[in-house]
C-alpha cells in the first residue's frame, strides 16, 4: 500500500453516517481534515438521499458526489470509483478508498485503487491493502506538490 495519493473517495452509508443517518464517530473531524485536499463521496445510494443523509448528519459537502443515479453499475462494481476519479482528474491508482463493506472493497481494488476498510463490531474485509477500527485512526497532510500523504493508519 501506498503512502502517496492524489485523492481520497470515501464510501458514505456505514463509512460517514450510519443506519439512522448519524455521522459515525470521527466523521466529522475525518472530512473537515480533507478540507483543501481532492475528495469524493461515492455511494450506491441516489444523490438526493445521499445529499440528505449528509445534511441530517451535519457533515461537510464534498465537491464530487458519485451516486448510482451517475453510474450504469452499482458497487461492486468498479465503475462508480472510477468515475469519481475522473471527476476529480486523477488517476485510479492515485486514489485511496475508505469503505466499510464487501462490495465496496471489491469495486474500489477492481478500480485499481488502494482501499482501506473500516471493520466495526468485528467485520473484515479480507481484501482491503489495511484494515481499521475508525475513522479517527487516518491522518493525512499535504505537502508542497499537492499529494496527500497518509501519516498515519493505526491498527
Amino acid at each position: 500500500m501506498r503512502r502517496r495519493y492524489r485523492a481520497i473517495l470515501c464510501d458514505l452509508f456505514g463509512t460517514l453516517v450510519d443506519g439512522n443517518g448519524i455521522a459515525v464517530d470521527g466523521a466529522t473531524e475525518f472530512l473537515e481534515h480533507l478540507a483543501g485536499l481532492r475528495w469524493a463521496v461515492v455511494t450506491s445510494c441516489g444523490t438526493n438521499f445521499a445529499l440528505r443523509l449528509l445534511r441530517q448528519a451535519r457533515l461537510p459537502l464534498p465537491q464530487i458526489l458519485v451516486s448510482a443515479d451517475d453510474v450504469a453499475e452499482t458497487k461492486p462494481s468498479p465503475a462508480c470509483y472510477v468515475r469519481a476519479a475522473e471527476l476529480l482528474r486523477v488517476s485510479p491508482e492515485a486514489c485511496l478508498v475508505i469503505e466499510d463493506s464487501s462490495s465496496g472493497v471489491e469495486a474500489g481494488k477492481a478500480a485499481g485503487m488502494d482501499v482501506i476498510a473500516i471493520a466495526r463490531r468485528g467485520r473484515t474485509a479480507l481484501r482491503a491493502d489495511k484494515t481499521i477500527e475508525e475513522l479517527r485512526q487516518l491522518k493525512f497532510e499535504a505537502d508542497r506538490t499537492g499529494e496527500i500523504v497518509l501519516v498515519t493508519a493505526d491498527e
